[in-house]
């Protein structure tokens, strides 16, 4: 059966795909600007039909948080901080991701929300350039 406008705009069914059950606006709404969009990349790119391009903007919008948000000391310049009930959320995406380069950026990202803002330039950077491997393989 095919939905009603109102519930393709309000409640597509392309945004309760993932294997968590999770909507991903219950967690990007709480997430700055680039993670937010990297979250959403990352939960949704195989439901557009356009997989690899999807993982490419999911690593453009990390390189552009990193080059925006991360100072000198690796520490982040903008509140990152999100509610308990929000990082709950985020470990049940981060546990039923069958993708583990994308569980790698879902585990950055909710380790950096946890740290404070405290980025580890070594594992972001290897999760990237893992996740642009993966990339290849897609259609």
């Amino acid at each position: 059966m095919a939905q009603s406008l109102e519930d393709e705009v309000n409640i597509p069914k392309h945004y309760r795909t993932h294997e968590s059950g999770i909507e991903a606006i219950e967690i990007t709404r709480y997430l700055i600007g680039d993670l937010s969009n990297a979250w959403k990349y990352g939960m949704r790119y195989e439901d557009k039909n356009t997989p690899k391009k999807d993982i490419k903007k999911l690593c453009w919008y990390l390189n552009d948080f990193h080059k925006h948000f991360i100072d000198d000391n690796n520490e982040c310049t903008a509140n990152v901080e999100v509610p308990g009930n929000v990082k709950d959320l985020m470990l049940k995406v981060i546990e039923t991701e069958p993708v583990e380069q994308v569980k790698n950026v879902f585990k950055q990202i909710y380790m950096l929300v946890c740290a404070g803002g405290i980025l580890f330039p070594p594992v972001w950077d290897k999760t990237i350039e893992d996740l642009k491997v993966y990339a290849e393989t897609l259609n």
